[in-house]
């Protein structure tokens, strides 16, 4: 058993829920977050006793941070909130729906800037960006600029809040079609889940941008 605790914003679904699971299998404490009370108690419970919840909107930050300061003890955060936005690429998406996207962005620069108070001195902050970053694509333009967002922010936080380490997991297309990748395999959040672990777990593994994407856009493998 881990004496660690990590806070998963977004816990009760898709890759937060993923990552739920192998951290509290691999023995950390997991607190998992979200707003609908019903899932988190689901969750936790199939979980077991390793897992707890806190019922809290990620985007009220003043909320968010009471919630953290009133858990404790937090070793690690991992951001994998989803923002259900109608956006696609700049020249058809409107200010207003460019906004609502990048939500994300201000919810993890907020989870950031709150990080050195209410974490451990030696802890972590995992946010999840996106393989547009690295290989644009038309029709994706909003989505693109928000992960090279993220994928910045992280270089600079690592700097700023020294020795608390900061890192970025970069997935490809979960649950769409393969696009060119190199290897002949649909991603899944569970290999998102994997690799967050890997880097939660490593005190030397900082201001990195970690791609999970089997090559996409790369390769000739389309599923």
């Amino acid at each position: 058993m881990k004496n660690e605790v990590v806070f998963i914003l977004g816990g009760g679904s898709g890759m937060g829920l993923a990552t739920a699971a192998v951290l509290t299998q691999n023995g950390y404490q997991v607190v998992i977050s979200g707003r609908t009370e019903t899932t988190l108690d689901r969750v936790s419970k199939r979980l077991g006793p390793n897992c707890t919840y806190a019922l809290v909107d990620a985007s009220d930050a003043e909320r968010l941070k009471r919630t953290l300061l009133g858990i404790g003890k937090i070793d690690h955060i991992v951001v994998t909130i989803s923002v259900r936005a109608n956006a696609g690429g700049i020249h058809n998406t409107s200010e207003a729906n460019a906004k609502k996207a990048f939500q994300r962005f201000w919810i993890s620069y907020n989870v950031l800037h709150l990080s050195s108070e209410v974490l451990q001195r030696n802890g972590s902050v995992t946010l999840i960006s996106g393989s547009s970053a690295k290989t644009p694509l038309k029709g994706y333009g909003v989505w693109g600029s928000l992960h090279g967002s993220l994928n910045a922010l992280v270089k600079q936080a690592a700097i700023d809040l020294a020795p608390i380490r900061v890192n970025a997991i970069s997935p490809g297309g979960i649950g769409m079609n393969p696009d060119r990748q190199l290897t002949e395999h649909n991603g899944t959040t569970e290999n998102v889940a994997q690799m967050i672990y890997a880097v939660v777990g490593n005190a030397a593994v900082t201001a990195t941008v970690i791609d999970v994407d089997g090559g996409e856009r790369m390769g000739t493998w389309n599923g």
